[in-house]
């Protein structure tokens, strides 16, 4: 029972101690933060190559890409019992334009297949218009559409009111945001319009269509054609496409869209709006024939987030096949004959999804081995297959480079916030040892009521393990704090101060990550209070070995 009041009445009546608790809650806040940041990236980036590749990623090392990629999904699924989805995967690319506007930007065109996309991957996840559905495609219902744009558009309105001061001149920045805001609630508009109007528009299209195929056969040289083809290329302006000529953009592509100061996300180019892509078909082995670019308008239907900025701001969806075609990966048949192939479609990646008992670690990659085992026979039995390596990877082995520079900095952050975390068991040391130095006519006294020296060295151990025990709790509940409100926080700082360390346009992600894992949380907590009880380790040796008699004489 001494030891405990001891140790009580100590920590409470020396300030000497609580400068030992501010160290440890200051490392543990410190290491808490860090930690949690970094993991937070490798946890995004794992959302995210899940989202755009699955779990297990079949890619050719050329443009030729995989052939019989239907067939092999279906042999991977059967002789696989892990795998639960599999989806074919192009990627291209072009030249995006808007139509009537100076805007010319390089871009990665993606060719999908939805909604069975949404099976292999987590990409439904990121989607605006078709949020939450589990079977979104390139052709959602225009009342969803129209309800979704309603909605940002009234977002926009409570932005302008509550960013844009009411009269008065303004500063050039809040002009600048009232520029931009007033363009996107002008294309919001615009795309309210286009598809409201876009079954009217496609009746006259058709009835115009049908107009010039009979004047092209009864009257090809007339005046009548020629005003046809006018109309006609009017209304191809005003047309909401078809399902094959629709696309769903990256979210954060620039220009498209922005962020304000408050992290709040506009979009500019929203559903029902037109883009033009301008792509060179690379997917046949050219040799003598000539390379040709290829022209598409395509109406954006939606857009979609992975929360990596490098990744949203250079990619835009489009239908499989279509790409296929536009890619010349569709297939070639023979001359005459429209049944039999010369060369098979093909595609530049499968991606599989594995159950979610088998999606990490040790398990995920014997699912590896085992497709790259089916992959080995399907093409002994299919030559044709592929005309060059192919690979089969895990997400995180095909992201190995950008994962491993992210764990290797949080390695070294660890290590550099470790060693300065050392200091807190320096700090617990040389208080601990100063009390010890002034409480020795207190240790002489209680060796000569009989306390053991055990007993003695039991006070300290005590006593630095309350000081490692506080702190770390306090430490860790301020650090969860942080970083749960990391992204308020450094908001705040950069309105009150003009200093921001972090940039959507600059950084990977669009956001701080603020989650903390719990185990994390608890094994910083156990180190930190072992570091109180090895701080207080010496001291308690050297209480231990007072002998009565010199501790009582001692002034």
């Amino acid at each position: 029972m001494y030891k405990l009041f001891l140790c009580v009445r100590y920590l409470f009546h020396r300030a000497l101690a609580w400068a030992a608790v501010l160290g440890v809650i200051l490392c543990v806040m410190m290491m808490l933060i860090v930690v949690s940041v970094m993991n937070g990236f490798v946890d995004k980036i794992e959302v995210a190559a899940k989202g755009l590749f699955g779990d297990v990623v079949i890619e050719a090392a050329s443009l030729s890409g995989i052939a019989r990629y239907d067939e092999l999904i279906e042999e991977v699924r059967r002789q696989v019992p892990e795998v639960e989805a599999g989806s074919p995967f192009i990627i291209s690319f072009g030249i995006l334009r808007i139509p009537g506007q100076n805007f010319r930007q390089a871009i990665q065109v993606a060719g999908i297949r939805l909604p069975e996309r949404a099976d292999a991957t987590d990409f439904e996840k990121g989607l605006f218009v078709q949020a939450g559905m589990d079977r979104p495609t390139f052709d959602p219902p225009p009342e969803l559409i129209l309800r979704r744009l309603e909605e940002d558009l009234e977002h926009l309105r409570r932005i302008r009111s509550r960013e844009i001061p009411a009269g008065g001149d303004l500063p050039a920045e809040v002009r600048r945001l009232e520029e931009r805001l007033d363009t996107a609630a002008a294309f919001h508009l615009e795309s309210i319009q286009v598809i409201e109007g876009a079954p009217a528009v496609e009746a006259a299209v058709a009835k115009l269509e049908a107009e010039r195929a009979r004047l092209e056969k009864d009257d090809p040289a007339g005046e009548a054609i020629e005003r046809v083809r006018q109309q006609l290329d009017d209304l191809m302006r005003k047309r909401f496409w078809p399902p094959e000529n629709r696309a769903i953009l990256g979210l954060g592509i620039p220009q498209f869209s922005f962020r304000t100061e408050h992290g709040d996300r506009i979009r500019i180019m929203v559903p029902g709006q037109r883009i033009v892509l301008t792509l060179v078909p690379l997917g046949r082995n050219f040799s003598t024939v000539e390379i040709t670019p290829v022209t598409e308008t395509f109406s954006v239907v939606d857009d979609c987030r992975t929360d990596v900025s490098n990744i949203d701001s250079n990619i835009i969806y489009i239908p499989f096949e279509k790409l296929q075609v536009l890619n010349q990966m569709a297939g070639e048949y023979l001359e005459g004959d429209q049944e039999q192939r010369a060369s098979p479609p093909r595609c530049g990646q499968v991606h599989l999804k594995v159950r979610k008992e088998f999606s990490e670690g040790r398990n995920l990659q014997e699912v590896r081995r085992k497709v790259d085992r089916v992959w080995s026979e399907f093409r002994l039995r299919y030559p044709d297959a592929a005309t060059s390596d192919v690979s089969v990877l895990t997400w995180r082995e095909r992201q190995a480079q950008l994962v491993s520079s992210i764990e290797s900095q949080r390695t070294l952050m660890v290590i550099i916030l470790g060693i300065i975390s050392f200091v807190s068991v320096v700090l617990i040391f040389v208080i601990f040892y100063m009390i010890v130095f002034q409480k020795t006519r207190d240790i002489g006294v209680l060796k000569a009521l009989g306390a053991s020296s055990p007993g003695v060295a039991g006070i300290f151990l005590a006593y630095g393990a309350a000081v490692g025990l506080i702190g770390s709790v306090v430490g860790t509940v301020m650090g969860w704090y942080f970083v749960v409100n990391i992204n308020p926080i450094h908001e705040w700082v950069g309105r009150t101060f003009g200093f921001q360390v972090w940039s959507a346009e600059t950084f990977l992600f669009e956001e701080i990550p603020n989650t903390v894992n719990p185990l994390t949380a608890a094994i910083i907590m156990l180190g930190s209070m072992l570091s109180g009880v090895v701080g207080a380790l010496i001291p308690a040796i050297r209480a231990a070995r007072m002998e009565p008699v010199e501790a009582l004489r001692y002034e």
